[in-house]
């Protein structure tokens, strides 16, 4: 699921790209290299291993270290905003959500790669159990709503594909436009 998921999110992108949650920069080989990339985290040791990963590619991306939940950068700003695997991690996902809609032009392509509370009960229930433990030792909420959380923020999604006993997703839709 994730290397097709880090493939897909590559073919989601249009112009110029937040990714959100950057890391060691896994999903940097998968975009086209017309893509005009910028990629936070708030990791200096994870963001130095995605400076050589982009340098190795020979791929101009702006990597700098910064909190999702207050973006230094200007309203409107981005055609794409990609989430990869920190929400599960950002202490007010819900303020991260907005801060990514803030910076993304109306009707930005929004793109979602998560592990997310499963769909089936049993591992939903399994979720619950482990949480309190991971959140302790690794800051990893596993049950959380993101899904949810992603609607009430109002983008639509179009496209949804979950995997590992529905853990896993991938989601992408836009950005509101104005009414």
């Amino acid at each position: 699921m994730a290397l097709r998921a880090r493939i897909r999110i590559g073919r989601l992108v249009e112009g110029r790209v937040l990714e959100v949650g950057v890391g060691t920069g896994l999903n940097l080989s998968h975009y086209p290299a017309s893509t005009d990339v910028t990629g936070i985290d708030l990791s200096p040791k994870m963001l130095a291993i995605a400076r050589q990963r982009a340098a190795d590619l020979d791929l101009k991306a702006d990597l700098r270290e910064m909190d999702a939940e207050a973006l230094d950068f200007p309203d409107q700003s981005f055609d794409s905003v990609v989430y990869s695997l920190c929400l599960c991690t950002i202490p007010d996902p819900v303020r991260a959500l907005r801060e990514g809609l803030r910076v993304a032009r109306p009707g930005a392509r929004m793109i979602f790669f998560e592990h997310v509370r499963s769909n089936f009960l049993p591992v939903a229930l399994l979720q619950e159990l482990i949480n309190p433990l991971m959140v302790r030792f690794l800051a990893d909420h596993w049950n959380r709503r993101t899904l949810d959380m992603i609607q009430a923020a109002g983008i639509e999604l179009d496209i949804v594909r979950r995997a590992w006993l529905g853990v896993f997703v991938l989601a992408a839709g836009r950005a509101p436009r104005p009414r």
